[in-house]
């Protein structure tokens, strides 16, 4: 076969760049006759634990025997050392609506999900969204920048306000419909506003299945009575000094408390929604209702989520470890991995699902970041804010003296993580001269494994599984790596610094 490439016309004060134009039917026949190209094939094995698929590339190699038919992994519970219980099946509404395969009204929904969520959000996400990535020449991204909090404010609204959030469960709920679209009234594009049909569907549905709504419209009846008594509501957090809350509550433990006023013990986890307030109240990341506050469309049972005290299993007659308890980290990465015939509220509901993914992940940065403002001591971070080093740095101003946090080189993404990995490629520089190639690896959203993982669910798009398609992307990128390393990409190389993540 010859490949002509033709040389396009470039003016003259550019003549030392050429751009080269390949046609489209020469790169097919290139990437059918390449006979390196990786293909990994399907999504055919799944845990021996908890049923969550991989490709058989992401197997623990230390563990797994392919002669014995004995494939390992660990990414999903730890080889079976975390059990959490199962998602219940969407209520028939939601079925209904969450498909990517239904006619316009499932289309609509999905395309709207996450302002249909907003619509019955129990507290705030306040966060510094980054909109200008958006420019309307690729898929939504949703970024956020800075710290995620999570707020919820009063039962009853203050004179002249109007209701948001949890209230709209106890204001005015002859009106509802209308009060929930009323956080609308300025779009001006009709398609863009939640269809009045399917909201009026939703709620019915939370006031049926939804503890937390249940309570909520409990005070609500409460309120209303002639009396009016004061009360506030308790939402129960977690608690290392209680036992029972060393095991996964069940529904019934998650549900608010309606108390008279905040009169009763609170514990430093708990959360008081009072009547009248003029304070939002945070939540913490590990409140097991956190979640569910937030995304009562993907949990709509009011599931519980993390929360401390989760053991982990023993397996094999082997103890759990010196840590005995499932980190966040670890029960995040449980629950977004995909399983067959359960309908994963973390993948498969579209824009909602990219959404939970990025909040999770948030609480996961602030749990780590809280654990270091925690522990300065054992980070030795006097070192690093005395008035003498103060001196030495030739800082002037009292204003640069002071506590400081100090977070370690080990942080990902910190300043000192940034500056200690900088120095160290300046060191390879020096010793082997400055690097030859810039080299980068972009993801294909066509590639043939991403087609064949998303066939469970169908009518999805590889847009809408944002996990299948980091999957397939980290294994293509461990191979090219891995030829790099081997030599097989660029010939020999002189040295590598291993302490830089390579995702």
């Amino acid at each position: 076969m010859r490949l002509i490439l033709r040389q396009e016309h470039v003016p003259r004060s550019l003549s030392m760049r050429f751009t080269y134009s390949i046609p489209k039917e020469h790169m097919q026949i290139l990437k059918a006759t390449y006979p390196d190209r990786s293909y990994y094939g399907g999504l055919d094995y799944e845990c021996n634990h908890c049923g969550a698929l991989f490709w058989y590339q992401e197997r623990v190699v230390s563990q797994s025997s392919h002669r014995a038919k004995r494939i390992a992994y660990n990414l999903c519970c730890r080889g079976g050392k975390i059990s959490l219980p199962p998602p219940k099946p969407f209520p028939p509404i939601l079925q209904d609506l969450i498909r990517f395969d239904g006619g316009a009204r499932s289309n609509s929904f999905m395309r709207l999900i996450r302002q249909y969520n907003s619509l019955f959000a129990f507290t705030s996400l306040g966060a510094n969204i980054d909109r200008s990535i958006n420019t309307g020449q690729g898929h939504y991204v949703f970024r956020i920048n800075g710290v995620v909090h999570h707020r919820i404010g009063s039962l009853v609204t203050a004179p002249g306000q109007r209701p948001e959030f949890a209230q709209l469960y106890i204001y005015d709920t002859a009106n509802e419909l209308q009060n929930r679209l009323n956080i609308f009234y300025h779009t001006d594009d009709p398609g863009d506003v939640p269809d009045p049909v399917i909201v009026q569907e939703l709620i019915s549905m939370l006031d049926q299945f939804n503890p937390l709504v249940q309570q909520f419209r409990l005070a609500r009846d409460k309120l209303l009575s002639p009396s009016a008594p004061e009360i506030a509501i308790k939402l129960i957090g977690s608690d290392h000094s209680q036992s029972d809350h060393y095991s996964l509550p069940t529904i019934s433990e998650l549900a608010t408390l309606i108390i008279p006023g905040a009169s009763c013990e609170v514990s430093k986890f708990d959360v008081i929604v009072q009547k009248h307030s003029g304070e939002l109240c945070q939540l913490s990341p590990i409140h097991p209702a956190l979640m569910s506050l937030q995304y009562p469309l993907l949990f709509p049972y009011g599931d519980v989520g993390f929360h401390t005290g989760i053991k982990l299993r023993e397996v094999d007659d082997q103890p759990p470890g010196s840590c005995d308890e499932a980190s966040m980290l670890e029960f995040y990465r449980y629950e977004s991995h995909y399983r067959k015939d359960e309908p994963n509220p973390f993948t498969c509901c579209g824009r909602l699902s990219d959404q939970l993914a990025a909040n999770a992940f948030s609480c996961i940065e602030t749990s780590r970041l809280t654990y270091h403002a925690l522990n300065q001591k054992k980070l030795r971070s006097e070192t690093h804010q005395g008035i003498s080093d103060a001196v030495v740095r030739g800082d002037s101003d009292g204003k640069d003296v002071g506590t400081k946090v100090i977070l370690p080189s080990s942080f990902i993404g910190g300043r000192r993580y940034m500056v200690q990995n900088y120095h160290d490629s300046m060191a390879i520089c020096r010793s082997y001269g400055p690097p030859q190639i810039f080299s980068t690896f972009t993801c294909n959203s066509k590639w043939p494994e991403i087609i064949e993982a998303i066939r469970f669910e169908a009518g999805q798009k590889p847009s809408d599984r944002s996990d299948m398609v980091t999957h397939v992307y980290h294994m293509k990128l461990d191979e090219y790596i891995t030829s790099i390393k081997n030599g097989e990409a660029f010939g020999p190389i002189k040295a590598e610094d291993c302490r830089i993540p390579t995702h």
